[in-house]
């Protein structure tokens, strides 16, 4: 008697169970509840919205709990624009998009039309001549792929540094790229650059921004600030 007690009581919790994981399944997927009402995109400044939204292939309405997020991402990045990026989900209704973009930083001549990098030497499009771009000169271009790094050239050497903090400015026309002992920058102010054997570049253009500021205001619109290693610059004019 006791054991077809105990038979029933698991009987009707089982039942009960199941009743309760159909009733979640439903109110889960099948409410509205749980449909995106709201698609936040936050740190976008050259792709729109709508880009972005576009990208992710992401729609008001579809259930939140078929979101991926590792896909939407994935799918993201396929933009040569898009550095990072992150999908966070806020329950109930709203995904969250966190880009980081790529910025031009400078141009390098290819045959007859010119590829826009970022600081990483990533190709971001291939485009007609910018002027308010620096042109980077003495590299070779054989081949290239949007979206991808045009060289290892740009990865830990002083070029790679050099466009780091040119990034930050809008003062360089032309970087001559000789060799990691000798660049060239040419500015608007007339005055160039010369990096010999640097051996901190980053820290040495930052003095030479200094300098080029103190020698502009003293009217100086033409010569050379010389930086040797890491050693003090010197104006040849």
């Amino acid at each position: 008697m006791a054991k077809a007690i105990s038979r029933k009581r698991v009987l009707i919790f089982i039942v009960m169970l199941l009743f309760v994981v159909i009733l979640s399944y439903f109110f889960m997927f099948q409410s509205n509840y749980f449909q995106i009402k709201a698609i936040k995109v936050v740190g976008n400044q050259i792709l729109s919205y709508n880009d972005i939204k576009g990208l992710a292939m992401l729609e008001l309405g579809t259930n939140i709990f078929k979101v991926n997020p590792q896909k939407i991402e994935r799918n993201l990045l396929t933009s040569p624009y898009i550095k990072d990026c992150k999908v966070k989900i806020q329950y109930p209704s709203t995904v969250e998009i966190l880009i980081k973009e790529r910025h031009a930083v400078a141009q390098i001549k290819y045959q007859k039309d010119y590829l826009v990098i970022d600081s990483e030497g990533v190709v971001i499009k291939k485009d007609s001549y910018n002027p308010q771009l620096p042109l980077i000169e003495g590299l070779k271009i054989e081949k290239y792929e949007i979206g991808k790094r045009l060289s290892d050239i740009f990865e830990k050497t002083s070029l790679g540094e050099l466009l780091l903090v040119v990034e930050e400015t809008d003062f360089c026309t032309t970087i001559n790229y000789i060799n990691e002992n000798q660049i060239f920058v040419q500015t608007k102010k007339g005055i160039n650059i010369a990096f010999i054997n640097p051996s901190d570049i980053k820290y040495s253009f930052k003095f030479a921004e200094l300098i080029l500021k103190d020698l502009s205001e003293k009217g100086y619109h033409k010569g050379t600030i010389q930086i040797v290693g890491d050693g003090n610059p010197v104006f040849i004019p």
